[in-house]
């Protein structure tokens, strides 16, 4: 279990650090002129309550002289100057730290949201097939802000609060050491005893919150996702209901943590209050000579109880914060950082491209899904050679896509190796054979934004290459439906996840995207499945024209797509049963149902 310091340490880079130490000098001097402001009141109180004091003290009587005064009223009006600028310097860098501390927090926020995104896209593909997309992004935008709003900032602030209370309670020991004691005590034992009391529901709720937001989070997720189905079967209740009772539980745990960082507060404060009257009282009738001569001690303790009581507060609701928020933290720095199948992010520019110009190679290829007892794929051998077209065909759980997958290097196989032109595929050059590669998957992602955006996604608008999308839209079997039936041609919004598309139109984007780079390999997972007869024999007669310049691989659904193929490989339980041509196979019939 790892501390707390530890734990900040963790959430804050090296940079970071730097700055929060910065913040701490800023508290220190904060803090020590907060104390000179309660201090600079007793001087002033000394002399209003008894002018004769300025010649029978010798501090008094020193600074009288050196400095020229001729006056009592004159060394008064000083001395109510310089104790009215203290406290106005105090309260300025009070404020100018509170100024610091937000703003390090908030920017901190944004820092571990950015860190946490990205060590998400660094993970392997293998790690989001394990995750819920939903609670990923309810770390990044939720999370993130709860860890650096209940734990971070609580963390500086109790810092800040235990600065000032040990500056102050430091004060008052020197002017009245036992009445000090006996008020720091009274306040430390009353806010300890709420906090050890609470402690154990604060352990119970915050814990649950986590798992709430991630409920809350995963069925408004799933609702919306599945929003076709869920009204067609009339389930909205069902979804609003699996949406309501976490969100409830969500809130009702963030309000008892808010009360019960609050409530303590007025009983304490009565008692506390009471505290200082009471030692006040005890000063009084202790203290030699008159009431005058106390006057100056209740003063400074009056200010300094003013500044100690919400110090106190603000170290109880710290600490009360940090134990509420103690369960996201874990949650977050369990995700938190490299881990050793993390891959570095891509160059901006796009890296130089690694593509068969004699054969792409795969030898003894074998891969499990985590805690699967049988492998997906079993010693899988092929060589598919430059610029020809190949066909996979199989079953349902054949192995097909996770094969794909696998050669895209999107899954990392336990053995075997992919070469390119005997060139062995490794973390060193993914990122080159990657960019040789145009992926059509059967389940096309769409962005929220423009046809050509969706097309060259990822491309930033100043470096769109509008003929290259015209180019592959043609190919495609899309320039005129864009040209002719959106309003806005390739600049039209098709909205979130292409709702305002057919499903073969978003089809014809998916392989228009895998187009647009005109990359030497072409990989297309069931790509045609949602088009119709006649454009799928429109788009595959393009693709098997592409035959000869590039390097096609095809899963297939329909058979009839995959008769012009150069070499079809038959898939049965992750192993390769059958290969030749369409000629040499006469087993496969186009009437079978390989899906």
């Amino acid at each position: 279990m790892l501390s707390l310091p530890r734990k900040l340490l963790i959430l804050l880079e090296r940079r970071e650090r730097l700055k929060a130490l910065i913040l701490l000098a800023l508290m220190v001097v904060t803090a020590f002129f907060e104390m000179a402001g309660v201090a600079s009141i007793m001087p002033f109180l000394s002399v209003l309550s008894n002018p004769d004091i300025i010649h029978d003290n010798a501090w008094l009587s020193m600074a009288y002289e050196a400095l020229g005064f001729t006056t009592n009223q004159g060394f008064l009006l000083a001395l109510g100057a310089i104790a009215f600028f203290m406290i106005t310097l105090g309260s300025i860098l009070t404020v100018t730290t509170t100024w610091a501390l937000q703003r390090f927090s908030s920017m901190r926020q944004f820092a571990l949201s950015r860190r946490l995104m990205t060590d998400y896209l660094k993970r392997p593909y293998g790690f989001f097939l394990l995750r819920n997309s939903s609670d990923l992004a309810k770390n990044v935008l939720e999370e993130s802000r709860q860890v650096i709003g209940g734990c971070l900032m609580p963390s500086l602030q109790l810092i800040n609060r235990g600065l000032l209370t040990l500056a102050l309670i430091t004060f008052l020991l020197l002017i009245h050491p036992w009445v000090a004691i006996g008020l720091a005590a009274a306040l430390a034992a009353s806010y300890l005893l709420t906090y050890v009391l609470i402690r154990p529901l604060l352990n119970r709720i915050g814990a649950d919150r986590v798992l709430a937001n991630k409920q809350r989070f995963t069925a408004a997720g799933e609702a919306f996702a599945g929003v076709k189905e869920i009204k067609l079967l009339g389930r909205e209740n069902v979804y609003l209901d699996r949406f309501s009772n976490p969100a409830r539980r969500f809130a009702r745990h963030q309000a008892t943590s808010a009360i019960l960082s609050q409530i303590p507060q007025y009983a304490i404060e009565l008692m506390a209050y009471g505290t200082i009257i009471l030692a006040l009282l005890v000063m009084v009738g202790t203290e030699t000579g008159s009431l005058a001569a106390a006057i100056p001690v209740i003063g400074a303790y009056a200010l300094a109880g003013k500044k100690l009581i919400p110090a106190f507060h603000g170290i109880y609701a710290a600490f009360s914060t940090l134990r509420f928020t103690m369960p996201a933290v874990d949650n977050i720095l369990s995700d938190l950082g490299d881990r050793k199948d993390s891959t570095s992010l891509p160059p901006r520019q796009r890296p130089p491209r690694l593509f068969p110009q004699h054969s792409l190679s795969i030898t003894e290829l074998t891969f499990y899904y985590p805690g699967a007892d049988e492998p997906a794929l079993n010693h899988v051998n092929f060589q598919i050679p430059a610029n020809t077209t190949v066909a996979f065909i199989g079953r349902s759980g054949a192995g097909k896509s996770t094969l794909v997958d696998v050669i895209l290097c999107l899954l990392k196989p336990d053995s075997g190796k992919i070469e390119i032109d005997g060139t062995a595929v490794t973390a060193q050059n993914i990122r080159n054979w990657q960019a040789s590669i145009g992926y059509v998957p059967q389940h096309i992602f769409l962005a929220d934004d423009t046809v050509s955006a969706n097309i060259a996604l990822g491309v930033p608008k100043n470096e769109l290459d509008m003929q290259q999308v015209i180019q592959a839209a043609k190919i495609a079997e899309l320039h005129d439906f864009v040209t002719n039936e959106l309003p806005n041609g390739y600049d039209t919004i098709i909205g979130d996840r292409g709702v305002r598309l057919s499903g073969g139109q978003r089809q014809r984007i998916g392989i228009a995207r895998a187009l647009y780079r005109d990359p030497p390999v072409l990989v297309l997972d069931e790509a045609t499945s949602a088009l119709d007869n006649a454009t799928e024999s429109n788009i595959m007669g393009a693709v098997h024209n592409l035959s000869g310049k590039k390097t096609i691989i095809i899963i297939a659904h329909r058979l009839t797509t995959i008769k012009d193929c150069g070499r079809i490989y038959v898939l049965e339980h992750g192993r390769i049963t059958a290969q030749g041509t369409w000629s040499e196979l006469p087993d496969i019939h186009p009437e079978e149902q390989l899906h």
